[in-house]
């Protein structure tokens, strides 16, 4: 079998062969990244529910990409974490971007690129939520977004 595939005198079938497995391994490759994405999202948004249910505040921090925030900034995302500890957590979900979540607010810009939405649901009577962007950090790692000022 090996033989027929590398046989000097069909050199089309040699290219055909390389070319089918090119096209595989590329396409393992892509389901590789993209299952590895998904998996650093779900581990996000798990860390992040646990980070809720323990009303553990640095630990939140924690789940931040603070690069490029000033410490005004870094505070009222303290302040507003300590405020969402009030509310009990009924859902932590993973969603896609929307098309209005790919834009930069106005003067603000992420720091960094968006790549999916966490939302968490709160269970109180009105099922208020809260959406965080989400965004890679370094190769695999992903974290939550901060909007800077875009100057």
């Amino acid at each position: 079998m090996q033989r027929f595939f590398l046989h000097p005198e069909k050199p089309w079938l040699r290219r055909l062969t390389a070319a089918v497995a090119g096209l595989l391994l590329g396409l393992l490759l892509v389901l590789a990244w993209g299952l590895l994405n998904q998996f650093s999202i779900r581990r996000l948004a798990a860390d992040l529910r646990q980070a809720y249910d323990t009303h553990d505040a640095r630990a939140m921090e924690q789940l931040f990409c603070w690069s490029g925030v000033d410490d005004k900034t870094r505070a009222r995302v303290r302040l507003v974490i300590l405020q969402e500890f009030e509310l009990p957590v009924e859902a932590v979900a993973v969603r896609p971007l929307t098309l209005l979540d790919r834009n930069s607010g106005p003067g603000l810009r992420p720091n960094l690129k968006p790549d999916a939405t966490v939302e968490v649901i709160y269970a109180s009577p009105d099922h208020l939520s809260s959406a965080f962007l989400v965004g890679r950090d370094g190769w695999w790692r992903h974290r939550l977004v901060v909007m800077v000022p875009a100057n």
